[in-house]
Parts: C-alpha cells; sequence; structure tokens
C-alpha cells in the first residue's frame, strides 16, 4: 500500500517538475528544444496536457476535486507571473484557459475511471 502511494506521489512530482522547467524556458532554449524535438507549437496543447495529468495525479492521490483544481490553477497562475521576468516569454490568458482545461480533463477521467471500477466491482 505504501510503496504504490510512494510511487503515485513520485509520479505527481515528475510531471510538475516538467511542466514548471519547460514553462520557465528562455524563448530561444523553448525554441531550440522544441525544434531539436520536432515539437512544433506545442505550448497551448502542453498546458492541457500537464494540467491534467497534473489534476489526475493529485485526484489519484485523494485530494477533493476543488482543491486540485484550486492547486492547479495556482501552479499555472504562478508560472504565468514568473514569466513576466523570463526573456522572450510571456504571460497569456491562453494559457490560463488551457489550464482549467486540463484541470478539468483531468478531474473528468478520474471520475470516469472510478465510475468504471465502481461499476466492474458491482457486477
Amino acid at each position: 500500500m505504501l510503496q504504490g502511494r510512494v510511487l503515485r506521489v513520485t509520479l505527481l512530482v515528475v510531471i510538475a517538475l516538467l511542466f514548471v522547467c519547460g514553462a520557465m524556458l528562455p524563448g530561444e532554449m523553448r525554441e531550440a528544444v522544441s525544434k531539436a524535438l520536432s515539437l512544433g507549437g506545442i505550448d497551448a496543447y502542453s498546458h492541457v496536457f500537464f494540467c491534467a495529468l497534473i489534476a489526475l495525479s493529485l485526484g489519484w492521490n485523494g485530494i477533493p476535486a476543488l482543491w486540485v483544481f484550486v492547486l492547479v490553477m495556482g501552479l499555472g497562475g504562478l508560472i504565468e507571473v514568473a514569466q513576466l521576468w523570463i526573456p522572450y516569454r510571456s504571460s497569456t490568458w491562453n494559457d490560463v484557459a488551457g489550464n482549467a482545461v486540463g484541470a478539468i480533463i483531468g478531474l473528468l477521467i478520474l471520475w470516469l475511471g472510478r465510475e468504471l471500477l465502481n461499476r466492474g466491482s458491482d457486477g
């Protein structure tokens, strides 16, 4: 039981760190990484993707849905504020919207997964 919890928390930390590190790359470095990995204009999708994973992971760790949403939006907000001081980066409302959409998608996936597991155990 404890090993599963440690794995879930570790996964959450790794996902959050990847999101934060990617968001903190200066513009020129971000473009170089994006080009090297053939990612193209992935920025908008990355907010949705990482916030969905973070929300799913937080919920999987037993955090209530409202707190999951608040935590994801708080992390996203801190990133947007920090980007004001990173060269060639900017804060956008589209990124904030992507964070919210991602959090909602993650929570929906968690809810659907739990519903399917409950139906499966009911017979």
